[in-house]
């Protein structure tokens, strides 16, 4: 088993872009970010680095990739790469003197990364959240509230940062270092769709493809104009409007496990759980000065 690091996306693309395209909607984040590193769509505070380890054979048995100041995010893998590729990932954040915010991805082997990077640095885990994966199962019609769907516009952008920093301090996510600027790129391919009652932008979805499968989120909705199916009828018309497109196979979306309502939003339009995957937090530490 060999561990390979990268800062060249290119490189890693060649080498674990296979690799992800043999589960495209658990690996479906690494597969984005190829996309948005190489098309200088991300928001990020350092550059990104890239690792993926080989087994015997030469084969690539698991991936990852960290884009500051985004957690490090990993693929699943076997229990002895997730903790070898760990030690690699210790040393970039050295080399950037950086801290990760934490580590993502399939339940086992972010747990296994995890472990390894405590271990190496005396780190302790502050929170961790369990994250469903689902996928659609068959598009299931939910009721129509008021209003009506629009793609999302320039015009849209000063709200859409606000929303994505009031989206972020919600779940406790980072949302990138300028939400604004995010939220430009995104409208400019397209990839956020707001539900208009009134007059009035009432709920975002975003939404891109990767590999084939469309991949929903965020869906926000503001404190108050909850309760009235809007993000609901909003995922639903945008999945099926992906769904219709020649390429696009498969549709997913995460939810927080441990969150009932969204949950049963999403089964509702016919997403269902598949796998478990978490998200882990480290507790921020100080850095030495002068890093």
């Amino acid at each position: 088993m060999q561990v390979h690091s990268s800062d060249s996306v290119d490189e890693y693309a060649a080498a674990a872009y296979g690799f992800l395209e043999e589960d495209p909607c658990g690996r479906n984040v690494l597969l984005s970010i190829i996309e948005s590193v190489r098309s200088g769509a991300g928001s990020y505070s350092a550059p990104p680095s890239f690792w993926w380890v080989t087994g015997d054979g030469g084969n690539v048995v698991g991936a990852a990739s960290w884009t500051p100041p985004y957690a490090l995010l990993v693929s699943d893998m076997p229990p002895d790469a997730a903790r070898a590729v760990a030690v690699p990932m210790v040393e970039r954040a050295g080399a950037l003197h950086l801290q990760p915010h934490g580590v993502n991805g399939p339940e086992v082997s972010a747990r296994a990364v995890a472990a390894a990077w405590i271990a190496a640095t005396g780190d302790i885990i502050q929170r961790e959240r369990l994250i469903l994966l689902n996928e659609l199962e068959q598009l299931i019609e939910v009721p129509v509230p008021p209003g009506d769907r629009r793609s999302a516009s320039v015009a849209d952008v000063p709200m859409l940062g606000e929303w994505l920093k009031a989206f972020g301090a919600e779940v406790d996510q980072v949302v990138g270092a300028d939400p604004a600027a995010f939220a430009l790129r995104i409208v400019q391919a397209g990839g956020y769709d707001l539900w208009v009652d009134g007059g009035e932008a009432v709920c975002v979805v975003g939404h891109r493809v990767a590999a084939r499968v469309l991949r929903v989120g965020p869906v926000y909705t503001p404190p108050e104009h909850r309760n009235r199916g809007y993000g609901r009828r909003l995922t639903y018309e945008v999945t099926a409007v992906a769904m219709a497109r020649p390429d696009v196979d498969r549709a997913m979306l995460f939810t927080d496990a441990a969150n009932p309502v969204s949950n049963s939003i999403y089964r509702q339009a016919g997403y269902e759980p598949r796998e478990r995957h978490t998200e882990i937090e480290f507790a921020q530490r100080a850095l030495a000065s002068g890093h």
